[in-house]
C-alpha cells in the first residue's frame, strides 16, 4: 500500500516579524520533508520568503482588520485555498512561529491520528499562572462554546481538551467539514467575534470542533507535535517534533525568530551560497552596510539582497560578538576597521572603496526589497541630483516616514528634555507652530540611495558626528544646495534597535551628544549653549532624584 500524501498550510501576514519567521518556519519544512508547502501572504511578507518549487504562495492584499480577530480566522481562508490546490490527503496545518525539528513523512502522520481524522495537542497550562483543565473548561463554556454555539454542551472535565491550534493535523475530507461548519457558524454570528472583551478567533472553533461538534472524529497528538515554551517546562525539550514559539495573540518576537533559527542548525542566516555576477563596468549600485555587534540580524539583511549584480560592501567598527562570522555569502567585500570609527567615517570609507554609480547606505536591521531597488534607481537616473528613501515599518508594524521635516530648534530642544526625564514638556513643545520645518527635509538613512557622485559633491557624511544626526546634517547640506530628498512610494521592515548591541542608556548619551553638535555646527554657539545647559541641569536633576529613590528603597528594606 503506497504512502499517503501531506501538504503543509501556512499563513503570514501583517507585522514584519511574520516575515522572517515564516522564513525560519519554510526552511524547516523544506529541510525536513517532502511536502508540497501552500504559503498565504500578503506583500509585506513575500519577498522575504525562501524560493522554491515546493513553496506554492497565495498572494493576498488584507484591508486593514476592522476587527482584531480578523487576522486570526484568514487562516480558515488560508485552509480553503490551500484544499482548492493541493489533491493531498492530509492537510499539516502550522502556525509561522513554529520549526520543525527533525524528518517527517505521512506514515507518521497517519500513527499520530491513528482511527480518527483530526488531531491536536493539548494545552496543560499557561506557565507561571497555575491554570488547570477546569480553568480551561470554564473559559470554554464562558467564552467560546457560548459565543460559537451556545445551544450546545460542554463536555464532562475528564472529556475535555484545551487544544492548541498552532498546530493541527488532519485528513483533507475532514478539515473541509470543519471549514464549512465553520464557515456556517461565522455567517450568523456577530461579526466583530467579541465575547464578553474575549476575541474569538481560529483556536476556538477548532475547540468547539474537536469538543462538542465531532469529539468522536479528533485525537490528542503527543506532545512532541506542538512543543511550546508557554505550557512545556524545559524548552525545547529533546525529542520534540515541531518547537512553537506562540506568543499568543501578539506576534512573534524577535528573539524567538533567533531562536528558531538557532534550533535550524545550519549556519547562520545568509549563509546561502551564491556568487555575484562580476562585471568589468562599474555596479550600478553599491550597498553599503556598516555593522557593529550587528550577528543577530545581518544575515537577514544580506539574504534580502537577492540581485547578485550589485556591490555589496560589508564595513564593520570592530564588532566583538562574532558578526563578520555570519557574512558568509560569496561576493561581498568585507571592510574591517580596528576600532569603531562611527557610522559616518565608516560610510564614508566604504564609499571611497566602490565605483558604483549610485550608493545605498543600508543598516543591517533594515530589509531591502527588489521593487524598492528597482524603484530608487529608476528615480535616480531622472534626478541624479537627488537622494531617495523609503518609508519604514518596525517590528511591530508601526509605520515611520523615511522622509522627514526639518530639524528644527524647537525640536532640538524638545528631544532632549524628552530624553532626559521631562516627557511631558516636550509633547507641549512639540505642538507649537514651527516644530516641524517645511522649507526642508532629511532623509532617515536606515536605507538611503544617492548618486555617488553627488554624495562627494556634499561632502559625503560629516564625520564630525560619531552615530546620529547625519542623516539630519546631511540633509540640511542638500537643502543648502537646493537639492531634493525624495520620498519613495515603498515601505521597508526596519527592526530599530538590533543594528548595533548598544544599552539603552549608551543610546540616549550618544544621541544627545549629537544632537547638541548639530545644534552648534548649524544653529549656533548661543543655542548649543543654552542646550548644554539645559541638558546638564536634567542629568543632575535624574541624578538626584535616582538617589533620592534608592535611599527611599534601603530605607523600607530596613523597616
Amino acid at each position: 500500500m503506497s504512502e499517503p500524501t501531506a501538504a503543509i498550510c501556512m499563513l503570514a501576514v501583517g507585522k514584519p516579524g511574520y516575515a522572517l519567521a515564516a522564513r525560519e518556519a519554510l526552511t524547516s519544512f523544506l529541510k525536513h520533508t517532502d511536502f508540497e508547502i501552500y504559503m498565504t501572504a500578503d506583500s509585506a511578507v513575500a519577498p522575504f520568503l525562501p524560493q522554491s518549487p515546493r513553496i506554492h504562495l497565495n498572494l493576498i492584499s488584507l484591508p486593514a482588520p476592522k476587527y482584531p480577530s480578523s487576522r486570526f480566522l484568514a487562516k480558515f481562508d488560508a485552509l480553503t485555498w490551500c484544499l482548492e490546490q493541493t489533491g493531498a490527503q492530509i492537510i499539516l496545518q502550522v502556525d509561522v512561529d513554529a520549526v520543525l525539528l527533525r524528518p517527517l513523512r505521512a506514515a507518521e502522520m497517519v500513527a499520530a491520528l491513528g482511527d480518527r481524522r483530526i488531531g491536536m495537542v493539548e494545552q496543560t497550562g499557561i506557565a507561571g499562572t497555575g491554570m488547570t483543565r477546569a480553568d480551561f473548561l470554564e473559559s470554554y463554556r464562558r467564552h467560546s462554546l457560548a459565543f460559537i454555539d451556545a445551544s450546545a454542551a460542554a463536555p464532562a472535565e475528564h472529556h475535555f481538551r484545551h487544544f492548541n491550534s498552532g498546530v493541527v493535523l488532519a485528513y483533507a475530507d475532514e478539515m473541509r467539514r470543519f471549514l464549512d461548519w465553520a464557515d456556517g457558524r461565522r455567517r450568523v454570528l456577530p461579526a466583530d467575534n467579541m465575547a464578553d472583551n474575549y476575541m474569538i478567533a481560529d483556536q476556538d472553533y477548532f475547540q468547539v470542533w474537536a469538543n462538542t461538534v465531532a469529539p468522536q472524529h479528533c485525537t490528542s497528538l503527543p506532545w512532541q507535535w506542538n512543543h511550546c515554551g508557554h505550557w512545556d517546562e524545559h524548552f525545547p525539550r529533546p525529542g520534540a517534533l515541531i518547537a512553537h514559539f506562540s506568543n499568543f495573540c501578539n506576534g512573534p518576537e524577535f528573539e524567538s525568530v533567533m531562536a528558531m533559527h538557532a534550533l535550524l542548525d545550519d549556519g547562520p542566516a545568509g549563509s546561502s551560497p551564491a556568487k555575484n555576477t562580476l562585471v568589468e563596468q562599474p555596479a550600478e549600485l553599491a550597498f553599503i552596510i556598516i555593522t557593529y555587534n550587528s550577528s543577530k540580524v545581518i544575515g537577514y539583511c544580506l539574504d534580502a539582497l537577492t540581485n547578485r549584480k550589485h556591490e555589496v560592501i560589508v564595513i564593520d567598527n570592530a564588532s566583538t560578538d562574532g558578526t563578520l562570522d555570519h557574512v558568509t555569502r560569496e561576493g561581498v567585500t568585507i571592510i574591517r576597521n580596528t576600532r569603531n570609527q562611527g557610522f559616518a567615517a565608516a560610510a564614508n570609507r566604504a564609499a571611497a572603496a566602490t565605483s558604483a554609480v549610485h550608493l545605498c547606505f543600508l543598516n543591517p536591521d533594515c530589509l531591502m526589497t527588489p521593487a524598492a531597488v528597482e524603484a530608487a534607481l529608476s528615480t535616480l537616473r531622472q534626478r541624479p541630483d537627488a537622494m531617495v528613501v523609503p518609508d519604514y515599518v518596525d517590528w511591530h508594524g508601526n509605520p515611520t516616514a523615511g522622509r522627514q521635516p526639518g530639524y528644527s530648534r524647537l525640536k532640538l530642544t524638545a528631544d532632549i528634555l524628552d530624553n532626559n526625564g521631562m516627557a511631558k514638556l516636550a509633547r507641549r513643545l512639540r505642538r507649537l507652530p514651527g516644530y516641524d520645518l517645511e522649507s526642508w527635509s532629511w532623509p532617515l538613512a536606515a536605507a538611503l540611495f544617492v548618486g555617488r557622485d553627488t554624495f562627494q559633491a556634499i561632502g559625503c557624511f560629516d564625520d564630525r558626528y560619531f552615530c546620529y544626526m547625519e542623516d539630519v546634517a546631511i540633509g540640511f547640506e542638500m537643502a543648502r544646495r537646493g537639492l531634493d530628498v525624495i520620498r519613495l512610494g515603498h515601505v521597508l521592515p526596519h527592526f530599530g534597535q538590533h543594528g548595533a548591541d548598544i544599552p539603552s542608556s549608551g543610546r540616549i548619551r550618544l544621541i544627545d551628544a549629537a544632537r547638541l553638535k548639530f545644534a552648534r555646527l548649524h544653529y549656533g554657539r548661543t543655542l548649543a549653549a543654552a542646550l548644554a545647559v539645559m541638558h546638564w541641569v536634567l542629568l543632575r536633576r535624574l541624578a538626584i532624584k535616582g538617589a533620592w529613590h534608592r535611599r527611599r528603597r534601603r530605607g523600607m528594606g530596613r523597616r
